[in-house]
């Protein structure tokens, strides 16, 4: 399967900025009514096969790749890619596990 390691620079952006896009790519925990109540937020890798590499590194599939790289620059981060080949299975299981 083709796939795509992603990795992403932060040099130029807020904390704010960078934690909005943790946020969106990885997802968050949501506490209300004093930590009464905690939803779990899902980012937009959770729903992709991918694997993490580091905190700001990880594979995807090339189908989905366009989708999170335009999340990424929207956001204000830069964003540098490599093609490369990966079994479906290695990306298979870690769907969800953002």
């Amino acid at each position: 399967m083709k796939a795509e390691i992603i990795t992403y620079e932060t040099k130029n952006m807020t904390n704010t900025q960078r934690s909005i896009l943790s946020k969106r790519l990885f997802g968050f925990r949501d506490k209300t009514k004093n930590s009464k109540y905690i939803y779990q937020r899902k980012g937009i890798l959770a729903s992709f096969p991918h694997i993490v590499i580091t905190k700001k590194t990880f594979v995807l599939g090339t189908r989905h790749v366009k989708h999170v790289k335009n999340t990424i620059k929207e956001l204000g981060a830069n964003v540098k890619s490599w093609k490369m080949d990966i079994t479906y299975k290695k990306l298979e299981k870690n769907v969800g596990k953002a």
